[in-house]
């Protein structure tokens, strides 16, 4: 059970390197204009067929208090003070904070954007479409996703959903999101525009793989399927896409199943006649027998990142940092 909680834990370290870049370069964006929201979703939607932009939608409960009847007689408003304060400064942090950040403004620009306040009657029909609402759930265990306000829906250009991000968020963290969306919907439609090009099926493979996903949800069954048709698609490694979905995958069920994924990783490595993924296949190596709780093996991995030769390949690797901040981590937890 421990090993099997430490996996769920270590997710997070799957998409690492690529939002450490990421976040860099948000961090010196120049300032730039507020968002151009549409008035309304249908507005948002025409929009973006226009544009061939993807959407978002800014799902939130306005302040007006009351309690709804009739057609939304089902949404509950009884919510503890302590949680309608709660939701409401995280609203008012969103708007007059990170929604107005140039970080985020200048990310939206990729966007057809929108607001979708709930407790304006005018948004059931799109309520309903979206699948949103600020019900509470009657299960407990999902009581708080369910009516965890803001959130945010992004969606493609025809309006299907792409993923959803629940909460309020800083400003470099939307953004970031704002940029994983936009990167997935162009991953996409390459792949929509040649569903047979191993090499758009392991980006987008990878696109849904960086996204934190869960095992058996939408989004981790959607890396495993496109990263599994750039093999079928590649049988020969020609482009290099069999090798690379190979790996991802391989990493992908660390978390699940570290105990496979060492040998397979180990195997890749051996493979990778150019190095290119090298210490990455390394770093996730360590992190497989982190998961297992063999620090001996974990470290011994890690501290060949460890060098002040500047000729070394783990000199400028961007690897090198998680790796050093993960051997940090075991020797603070005593091993």
């Amino acid at each position: 059970m421990m090993m099997r909680a430490r996996g769920r834990d270590l997710r997070a370290m799957l998409p690492a390197a690529v939002l450490t870049g990421l976040l860099i370069a948000l961090a010196i964006a120049p300032a730039s204009a507020k968002i151009n929201w549409h008035d309304d979703y249908d507005a948002a939607l025409a929009a973006a067929e226009k544009s061939d932009k993807p959407i978002f939608v800014f799902v939130y409960l306005s302040d007006q208090g009351g309690a709804f009847s009739g057609p939304r007689e089902h949404i509950r408003l009884d919510r503890p003070d302590t949680a309608d304060a709660r939701h409401r400064l995280d609203v008012q942090r969103m708007l007059n904070e990170t929604l107005s950040s140039p970080e985020v403004t200048d990310a939206a620009k990729m966007f057809e954007a929108v607001k979708l306040d709930l407790l304006d009657p005018a948004s059931d029909a799109v309520r309903r479409r979206l699948q949103v609402s600020p019900a509470v759930d009657p299960d407990p265990e999902i009581q708080a996703r369910v009516a965890m306000y803001p959130l945010t829906v992004f969606l493609d250009q025809t309006g299907t959903e792409l993923f959803r991000r629940h909460g309020c968020m800083p400003a470099l963290g939307y953004a970031a999101q704002l940029q994983q969306a936009a990167s997935l919907h162009e991953k996409r439609e390459a792949v929509l525009a040649d569903p047979r090009d191993p090499v758009a099926r392991r980006e987008l493979g990878r696109a849904y793989m960086e996204m934190d996903p869960t095992p058996e949800d939408r989004i981790y069954d959607s890396a495993v399927e496109h990263l599994e048709a750039a093999i079928r698609f590649d049988p020969d490694n020609a482009t290099g896409a069999n090798f690379d979905a190979r790996v991802d995958l391989a990493i992908l069920e660390i978390p699940e199943s570290p105990e496979q994924s060492i040998p397979r990783l180990f195997q890749l490595q051996t493979e990778d006649l150019d190095d290119h993924r090298k210490l990455e296949i390394q770093y996730y190596m360590a992190v497989a027998h982190f998961v297992m709780e063999d620090y001996k093996s974990a470290k011994q991995l890690l501290r060949e990142f460890e060098t002040d030769d500047e000729d070394s390949p783990y000199w400028d690797s961007p690897w090198t940092p998680q790796a050093l901040g993960l051997l940090e981590y075991i020797k603070q937890i005593g091993h």
